[in-house]
């Protein structure tokens, strides 16, 4: 079994590589000079890691996980935003992001950065905003790519 440290360097470079990931869709479309896909996928993933930091911002404001006995976990925050960026932009793949964030979640948790309830409620209140950003962003899509192939 790895130490501590190599998980540790592991669960660092988790979501920095999703964000990497992200940056990459959200920056091919220009390569085919379509401005208006790359500004809307970097827009929806700004949207997401706005709600993780206004709920983090809110947290430390107002102390509710504490108030509660629990801890906004930021780690889980963005690693469900950037895995639901990922199923929304690459669905095929969505088995494999999401197994990824199963086996992240399994990481903190060995690691001890969080508990099971603070990574718990923190999806609970996550999750909701992020999958209605979701929804909305695959709708706007889809209606560009259908207004294209009319014009077209």
């Amino acid at each position: 079994m790895p130490d501590y440290e190599t998980l540790d360097a592991i669960a660092d470079a988790y979501t920095p590589l999703l964000g990497g990931l992200w940056l990459i869709l959200a920056l091919s479309p220009l390569a085919q000079r379509q401005w208006r896909l790359a500004g809307m996928r970097i827009a929806f993933g700004l949207a997401t890691l706005v709600v993780c930091y206004s709920l983090m911002f809110a947290d430390k404001a107002l102390g509710l996980w504490p108030a509660v006995g629990r801890d906004y976990s930021t780690h889980s925050a963005v690693a469900i935003a950037a895995v639901a960026i990922l199923c929304t932009l690459l669905p095929r793949g969505r088995p494999v992001w999401l197994a990824s964030l199963l086996a992240y979640f399994a990481l903190m948790l060995y690691q001890r950065y969080h508990s099971v309830a603070d990574i718990l409620s923190t999806s609970a209140i996550v999750a909701p905003p992020i999958v209605w950003l979701c929804v909305r962003f695959a709708g706007k899509v889809a209606s560009q790519r259908s207004t294209r192939a009319q014009q077209t």
